[in-house]
């Protein structure tokens, strides 16, 4: 898809995901990238108390309406332009990270923004491969868990980073749903996690933003910008039609 203009009369706005890594409070570049993206509604992962304690200092003119999960990597947060509601946060099973139901008063009306940081890959050797063979499975699990928390029929995205590729399994999951990925629609391949190896540089399209047919998609891209080793997925979205 090529990007484009709102159309003339119709609400919009833009949201964004960005995993902003547990240990980087102190790194200034990552600290200004949240502001840079510019962005109605920011939703982040691996939230910890120093992480919560610079955003409020920082970006409490910008972002007047904030909510914080904050517990290392399993910390979630929201800074928004908008009015929030916190609807349901919602445990992982078997400990792994929550994940957060808030509800966002944008221009269209109320949106429904599930953010989630699905596992990752665990252990080593055998019980490593063990793992990755079962990830699959358990984001669909877990997503199905996430979701029934929340509320059917109303205008909803699901964003975050699901530690799993374009084709992994909540992925089709919520495609199978009606979902749409909007990062692949606008550039397909392009990663947002990237990681040194000994070839130079190991990546992976990690993090989505999945919208429902409520609304269309206008743009959506990465920000090269910040210290983590997540980049950031900015999404711009119109409303289909009222949801008034």
């Amino acid at each position: 898809m090529e990007p484009r203009e709102p159309t003339p009369g119709v609400p919009h706005f833009t949201i964004a995901t960005y995993n902003i890594l547990d240990e980087a409070s102190k790194d200034p570049n990552t600290v200004n990238a949240i502001g840079e993206l510019g962005a109605d509604v920011v939703c982040l992962q691996e939230v910890t108390p120093e992480w919560e304690r610079i955003l409020r200092t920082q970006y409490k003119a910008r972002y007047p309406h904030m909510l914080f999960y904050p517990s290392g990597s399993a910390g979630l947060g929201f800074l928004s332009k908008f009015p929030l509601e916190d609807q349901a946060f919602v445990p992982g099973p078997n400990g792994w990270h929550p994940a957060w139901h808030v509800l966002v008063e944008t221009p269209a009306g109320w949106l429904q923004v599930l953010n989630v940081h699905l596992r990752a890959p665990e252990g080593k050797g055998v019980d490593n491969l063990q793992s990755i063979a079962a990830l699959s499975a358990d984001h669909r699990s877990s997503m199905t868990m996430f979701q029934s928390h929340g509320r059917p029929g109303m205008p909803t995205v699901v964003l975050g980073d699901f530690n799993e590729s374009t084709d992994g399994g909540a992925v089709q999951m919520l495609e199978s749903q009606g979902f749409r990925n909007a990062l692949p629609l606008f550039y397909p391949g392009q990663y947002t996690w990237k990681k040194p190896s000994v070839g130079g540089q190991f990546t992976q399209t990690i993090d989505h933003v999945m919208f429902d047919k409520s609304m269309q998609p206008l743009h959506a891209y990465v920000r090269n910008i910040g210290g983590s080793d997540h980049l950031p997925v900015v999404a711009h979205f119109e409303a289909s039609y009222s949801w008034q």
